[in-house]
């Protein structure tokens, strides 16, 4: 099985700005930056392999248990950590999503099931349609909200309907809400608030995107579940989060201002982009839940931007998508208008 692609692949082409990857336009809050500084110190120790404060802190912020915090390198190793703990032989997830779910649970030796996301339905979740798909024979089941690359938010309705399915079929369902806190209505939306209700529930959520460091790679599971719990630990490696990803994170969290400028920053340049976007440069837009923008162009805008220098992300690889369809990501006012500068110029080609 080839390795999926993402967006990001700043390492192999000529890059000079980047909306191939959701990440916070802000970038890092300060604090993180003067804690990795100061993390050097700490380079010829190990780092807490229970990563201690760091748990303290996500579960104060994220008003949970500290022992309901699976602390992890990234979402994704949390991910194939979960497909491990849980060995699916069948596993459900919509399509087109994030590729990961699927490449983890192949990993693990399981076989896959999928909920088509319909573009004459503006590719919006069919939670009907979806939780039919839950039968007795899939064991792990995997909801982004808002979904990658689509945008679209599901409603804390729909979820629960997806999470008494997962229930009456003895499915463990891992609910990715790594988008949410881009969104005002994060609280009304996460599945967080329900983990004592559902044992088999994991919510997922990570510092890549919101708090702009992918690059230290940082992310957390939740779950009340003892049992689940417990496997998804023992499927993980020990010292995987390095000192300067413990520091940095904790530093974020005690940043409370910074997720109120971040959700007014990216809501203005996102409406900004649509706006200019509308007028004639995309075919149709689909969804924009997020920091990212999911559309449908010229078969062609990927590869003519990526002659200027900008990256964006191509989704024909996506399952259950072709090409032309597109995601960008909100970036700076200035990045931001420049790529809507060139795209103009490229739209009026012939």
């Amino acid at each position: 099985m080839a390795r999926a692609k993402h967006g990001g692949d700043i390492y192999r082409q000529a890059v000079r700005l980047d909306f191939s990857t959701n990440v916070n336009p802000l970038g890092m809050p300060a604090g993180c930056r003067d804690a990795f500084l100061s993390s050097f110190s700490m380079a010829s120790r190990y780092p807490d392999p229970e990563a201690e404060e760091l748990c303290l802190a996500i579960a104060e912020a994220e008003q949970v248990d500290k022992r309901q915090v699976v602390p992890g390198n990234g979402a994704s190793e949390l991910i194939y950590g979960l497909c491990r703990a849980v060995r699916p032989r069948r596993a459900l997830v919509t399509a087109p999503a994030f590729s990961e779910y699927e490449a983890a649970v192949r990993a693990s030796g399981g076989d896959m099931a999928y909920c088509p996301l319909r573009e004459e339905e503006g590719f919006r979740f069919p939670a009907d349609r979806f939780a039919d798909g839950i039968t007795e024979d899939v064991q792990l089941v995997f909801v982004c909200n808002p979904n990658n690359p689509t945008g679209v938010t599901i409603t804390k309705a729909q979820m629960e309907q997806i999470a008494e399915r997962c229930v009456e079929a003895g499915a463990a369902l891992c609910v990715d809400e790594c988008f949410l806190p881009f969104l005002e209505r994060e609280k009304e939306l996460s599945m967080k608030n329900l983990l004592d209700r559902y044992p088999n529930l994991v919510v997922l959520r990570a510092f890549t995107k919101f708090y702009g460091m992918p690059g230290l790679r940082l992310g957390y599971a939740l779950a009340a579940g003892e049992e689940l719990r417990e496997r998804i630990e023992m499927c993980l490696p020990p010292w995987r989060i390095s000192a300067p990803a413990q520091m940095a994170g904790i530093a974020a969290l005690q940043d409370v201002a910074f997720a109120a400028r971040t959700r007014a920053y990216v809501q203005e340049q996102k409406e900004f982009l649509l706006r200019q976007m509308e007028q004639g440069l995309a075919e149709k837009i689909y969804g924009s839940g997020a920091n990212f923008i999911f559309f449908k162009g010229r078969p062609d805008l990927a590869e003519r931007l990526q002659k200027q220098g900008i990256l964006i992300r191509s989704c024909d690889d996506y399952r259950n998508l072709r090409e032309g369809y597109f995601r960008i990501a909100v970036r700076t006012r200035a990045e931001n208008e420049e790529l809507i500068r060139f795209w103009r110029l490229l739209d009026g080609e012939t």
